[in-house]
């Protein structure tokens, strides 16, 4: 688990996978700048923050579904990306 291993992160972004940190950001910056701000102070999230991205992520994913309600090739990458913060970041409830 990324999110609470040993090693410190310098912030939320920094545990989540490269390839998938980049659509991310990209996407927090795009549609909500003010969460973005907030998990780039933070060495880790909120349940209520991950929920946020993780919700963030599948209105993104819904944009990109093609013919047959199949993810388009950035809608793929949305789902990775999705898969790949709950990897860092799982939400414990």
């Amino acid at each position: 688990m990324l999110g609470s291993s040993a090693k410190p992160v310098s912030n939320v972004f920094n545990a989540v996978a490269p390839d998938f940190r980049k659509v991310i950001v990209e996407e927090l910056k795009r549609r909500d700048p003010s969460l973005f701000d907030d998990l780039s102070q933070s060495s880790a999230p909120t349940n209520a923050q991950s929920d946020a991205v993780v919700n963030l992520l599948i209105d993104a994913l819904s944009a990109n579904y093609g013919p047959g309600h199949i993810p388009n090739d950035y809608g793929k990458i949305l789902d990775n990306a999705i898969g790949a913060y709950l990897m860092a970041w799982p939400i414990n409830r």
